[in-house]
């Protein structure tokens, strides 16, 4: 499979927000089981100067965002989670995906926040998330990176310890009984 690797523009938006609504189903699930419902909701948030895509054979295959201390790969849409949702499940998604998508992240401009690593599910386990990963770090200008994943998403935690990021914080997640893992990883990858 040949893949190319690219900062993305608006005429991927829909095609990322589809990967990021199959690549993160389990979470979207409460709100929406359609994938294609979850992508058309997400999808006006998305600050597409933020990712990068890989492509294969012209169709957008996976994608990975770098944010930064001065604002995050997406933010919230009420209209368009009304819209797509419903009025009850749309404002409980506001609620919700508010603080995971827009807080404030606590680091210096030299650090990128690596968020949105997804692929679609019939490329996955092809080595394309790690391949994005180290091409979009490549490609952009900071000293060090840094992310999250949760304690079960054990795929992921192999694929960044991988590729060098190290575990510096756990933090026990309030709700994780609901959520399906109990605790948030913070891994960081410094540049040599």
């Amino acid at each position: 499979m040949n893949i190319n690797i690219r900062q993305a523009n608006e005429n991927d938006r829909s095609d990322i927000a589809l990967c990021i609504a199959e690549g993160f189903k389990k979470d979207f699930d409460a709100l929406c089981k359609n994938t294609q419902t979850t992508a058309a909701a997400i999808s006006s948030g998305l600050q597409v100067s933020k990712f990068y895509v890989a492509e294969s054979e012209n169709e957008v295959v996976g994608v990975v965002a770098i944010s930064d201390c001065n604002g995050r790969a997406a933010a919230t849409d009420l209209v368009s989670y009304k819209k797509h949702f419903g009025f009850i499940k749309g404002i409980i998604a506001y609620l919700v995906l508010k603080e995971e998508f827009e807080s404030s992240l606590d680091a210096p401009p030299t650090t990128g926040y690596i968020e949105f690593v997804a692929v679609r599910n019939i490329y996955q386990r092809k080595g394309i998330a790690t391949s994005i990963l180290k091409e979009s770090m490549r490609q952009s200008s900071y000293e060090d990176y840094v992310l999250d994943v949760t304690d079960v998403n054990t795929a992921a935690i192999s694929c960044y310890s991988a590729l060098g990021f190290k575990e510096f914080k756990r933090v026990k997640e309030k709700h994780g009984k609901q959520k399906g893992f109990s605790a948030k990883i913070y891994m960081r990858y410094q540049k040599r």
